[in-house]
This record gives C-alpha cells, sequence and structure tokens, in this order.
C-alpha cells in the first residue's frame, strides 16, 4: 500500500511539475527567488518524500483500523489521525523546518532587546528569537511563530532585518508575537484535528456506501484499489474546506494585526504593507471570489485602512 501511496504520489507530481517549473520562472522573472534550479529541486524531492512520510502513516491509521474494527473503525482512526495532527504540528519546528533552513539566534543589541520587550508587554515568555536563512531561498519578507508549548518558537527572516527599519521589523514580530499570546497555533491544530475527526468520519459513510463501492470498483478500505479513492476524496475535502478554512484564518490575522497596533508603530505597519506588497507583486485589492476562497489574510488595502 506504501508503494502504490508512493506511485500515485509521483504521478501527481510529474503531473503538476511543468506548472510547478513555470510558476518558479515567475518566481525568478520577477525577481521574488534567487534560487538555483537544483536547489529548487532538492526542495521538491523533500516536499515530496515528506508528503509520503505524511500519506503513509495516515494510511496504514485508516486501513489499519478498518481491518481490525470492521464497525467502529472511523471513530477509533479518526481519533488517532487527530492525534497524529497535535504530534505533526509540535514536532514541526524541530523536525521540519531544519530540513528547509538553518536557524541562528538574534545577536544581543537593540532590536533584540525591543523584541523581548514586546513579548513582555503582550505577556508572552520568550526565551529566544531565531533568524531563518530565508534569502538563499525567497526574496520575500516575514516573520512566523510554528509549534506550542515546548516547541514554540518565533521566527523572523534574515531579510526582514537586513532591509527594513526596526520599526518595521518590530510591527512584524508584534504580530507574531499577538498569535502567540492567544495561542493561535494551538488553537489551529486543535481546529484540524476536530476537522480531521469528522473528515474520517464523512470517509467511513462515504466508503460504506454501496454505491460507492460499485461505481469505484472498491471493495472496502482493505482493498490497495482504495489508495487512489482515499487520496482523491481528501484533495477534494481540502479544496471544498478551504472557505471555512480561510475565514477562519482571516479573523486570527485581523485579531493580531490589532494587537500589534497597540504596542507598535501604525505608520510602520502602513510601510510595511505596502513594501511586503511591492516585493511579492501581490494584488491589494484581490477578486472577492479569490479572497474568500483562497485569501488567508486581510487584503492589504483592508490591512492599511485598519493602520490607518
Amino acid at each position: 500500500m506504501i508503494g502504490l501511496s508512493a506511485v500515485i504520489l509521483l504521478i501527481g507530481q510529474v503531473a503538476t511539475l511543468p506548472f510547478s517549473l513555470a510558476l518558479r520562472q515567475r518566481r525568478v522573472d520577477y525577481g521574488l527567488t534567487e534560487q538555483t534550479l537544483a536547489d529548487w529541486s532538492i526542495d521538491l524531492a523533500k516536499n515530496y518524500l515528506l508528503g509520503l512520510a505524511v500519506t503513509s502513516i495516515a494510511l496504514l491509521v485508516l486501513v489499519g483500523c478498518a481491518r481490525r474494527w470492521r464497525t467502529w473503525w472511523p471513530a477509533i482512526a479518526g481519533g488517532a489521525c487527530a492525534g497524529l495532527v497535535l504530534a505533526g504540528s509540535y514536532v514541526y519546528p524541530v523536525l521540519v523546518e531544519p530540513l528547509f533552513n538553518d536557524f541562528s539566534s538574534m545577536p544581543d543589541g537593540d532590536t533584540r532587546s525591543q523584541i523581548l520587550a514586546l513579548a513582555d508587554d503582550q505577556g508572552v515568555a520568550v526565551d529566544d528569537v531565531l533568524i531563518a536563512d530565508a534569502s538563499r531561498r525567497t526574496t520575500t519578507l516575514n516573520a512566523y511563530v510554528s509549534g506550542f508549548g515546548d516547541t514554540r518558537r518565533v521566527v523572523v527572516y534574515d531579510n526582514l532585518i537586513e532591509s527594513q527599519p526596526e520599526d518595521q521589523v518590530l510591527s512584524v514580530v508584534a504580530h507574531e508575537l499577538a498569535h502567540a499570546k492567544h495561542d493561535d497555533v494551538l488553537v489551529g491544530t486543535g481546529l484540524g484535528a476536530f476537522a480531521t475527526l469528522i473528515g474520517v468520519g464523512l470517509l467511513g459513510l462515504i466508503a460504506s456506501s454501496a454505491r460507492v463501492r460499485r461505481r469505484s470498483g472498491v471493495g472496502g478500505l482493505d482493498d490497495p484499489r482504495s489508495v487512489a479513492l482515499v487520496l482523491g476524496l481528501m484533495t477534494v475535502a481540502t479544496l471544498l474546506a478551504s472557505p471555512v478554512q480561510n475565514t477562519i484564518s482571516r479573523h486570527v490575522e485581523l485579531r493580531a494585526d490589532l494587537d500589534a497596533l497597540r504596542v507598535s508603530s501604525p505608520e510602520a505597519m502602513v510601510d510595511l504593507q505596502r513594501d511586503l506588497c511591492l516585493r511579492a507583486v501581490c494584488d491589494p485589492t484581490p477578486p472577492a471570489w479569490s479572497q474568500f476562497w483562497f485569501g488567508s489574510h486581510p487584503t492589504v488595502l483592508e490591512r492599511v485602512t485598519i493602520a490607518g
């Protein structure tokens, strides 16, 4: 079954490769990346192997539970997969992120001191602020919070530190600290785990349907051919769930912006949003349908208006 998963995922990777290459070339043409084709290919291979590992674990859990508990497997497998979501989010900063970037502590200085002061103002315990060598992969600017509990950390891109004024750096970090203040990663992970539990339950209903079995030619989840069916259903479910997921995300990001404005400069946020948009060649006012379905953050115009 793992072998079949590898083949199906590889077919998907090959089928989408021309589009990935075209997208990469567009990023090169617009100055969004200076990454060589060789390094890009290595990242592509890493992502494929990570996807294969995650998919294989999920399929082993689903099939194993379906074989062991014929009636109650959706509930048991759903709980197990939800647990995997929680575990994955917890270990992601220490197991996955280092595969793509090197991290170092921000050196002592005024910027570090002000970041730690911001954290103290927001009631966020921060032992360290990390810098990622993101500039070797992208020219876009960013900072983020990942993990929760002992693995939670605040990460700032090296090109953000090197290219932007200190007040803009503090504006970005204040936004990320707001996420940490509200435990947004943990809450988001919990919602993801709950959605996984529901999704596996729906999968159980679909897989038990005589009509689905007849039309797909799949006898059950213990049938090797069920791999393609499960992967297809997962893809469709992810797409259909995007509006709900992104609506929640936009609310969370708006709250983080408002919190950041209470402890950092509104003018810096306006300048930062403008620079981020110019660097990323983004649309400050995307079409409503696109923002509804794919927008994980408020639009640039909305964020500038809030700060202004």
